[in-house]
């Protein structure tokens, strides 16, 4: 495959990005049955020396190429619609447990607002007390490594109570990713 690269690359740059990766190896198998399909040999300066005196074989090639790379974007595509489907799920299901222990007036339906409530009286305390108060000297790391726990448990809490940000962020690459452009590609 590697004496391929440069000719296949030069005639359909796209499948550039799947011949690494997790899929490379697949990918690159593709690419050698395209090419020794259309050329009738996998050797690359053979392979150059017919696309380059048959502009159809070229064409022909470049369709097989584009359809493979097009295969690995769908596969791609599914694999992150999926992902987002199982994420979407769990949220649901967290959601609807949340729910159940309510509707049954179960005592576990207070433990997230109570520890909620810990962890943002927490870090509201201990900011509170590192800008008024004077610090002894050589606990500046220690309180820095605290507040930086604390802010991490704080924006959990946040997350949980109003949706997280970085699964917005990924619905919205999904989404993005799975609108074709105005021209076509």
């Amino acid at each position: 495959m590697l004496p391929l690269i440069p000719l296949v690359l030069s005639i359909a740059p796209e499948i550039g990005r799947w011949l690494f990766g997790s899929a490379g190896e697949a990918t690159a198998n593709a690419v050698v049955s395209a090419v020794q399909a259309v050329t009738g040999t996998n050797d690359a300066a053979a392979s150059a020396q017919m696309l380059s005196a048959n502009p159809e074989a070229a064409a022909n090639l470049r369709v097989k190429l584009a359809e493979i790379a097009a295969g690995r974007e769908k596969a791609m595509r599914d694999a992150d619609a999926a992902l987002l489907a199982s994420q979407l799920s769990d949220v649901a299901n967290a959601r609807a447990q949340t729910v159940a222990l309510a509707s049954n007036k179960s005592a576990v339906q207070w433990a997230a607002p109570i520890v909620s409530v810990v962890v943002l009286a927490t870090f509201g305390s201990v900011m509170l007390m590192a800008l008024t108060r004077s610090l002894p000297s050589g606990s500046e790391t220690l309180l820095n490594m605290l507040l930086g726990s604390l802010a991490a448990m704080t924006t959990s809490v946040v997350s949980y109570w109003v949706g997280s940000s970085a699964g917005s962020a990924s619905k919205t690459e999904l989404l993005y990713r799975s609108t074709p452009a105005a021209d076509g590609k």
